[in-house]
């Protein structure tokens, strides 16, 4: 099962700020920071005062990680 389909499953289409903060294991506090910043990578849609991630962005994005890793 490939990492986008997991992550479809637990999370749905969008995930918050407080589950992707989960998923990397950082601070949701780190990730608001660093889209303050403009530093953040990870696409993200704000709706009212909530950020949402698209979750095939998600694993996208972490897929390259894995990729540059290995």
């Amino acid at each position: 099962m490939k990492l986008q389909d997991v992550l479809q499953n637990q999370y749905g289409p969008f995930m918050d700020i407080k589950e992707l903060a989960s998923l990397l294991r950082v601070k949701h506090t780190t990730i608001y920071n660093q889209i303050y910043e403009g530093k953040f990578q990870i696409s993200n849609i704000r709706h009212g005062k909530k950020y949402l991630f698209p979750t095939d962005g998600v694993a996208e994005h972490l897929e390259n990680k894995l990729d540059k890793v290995g």
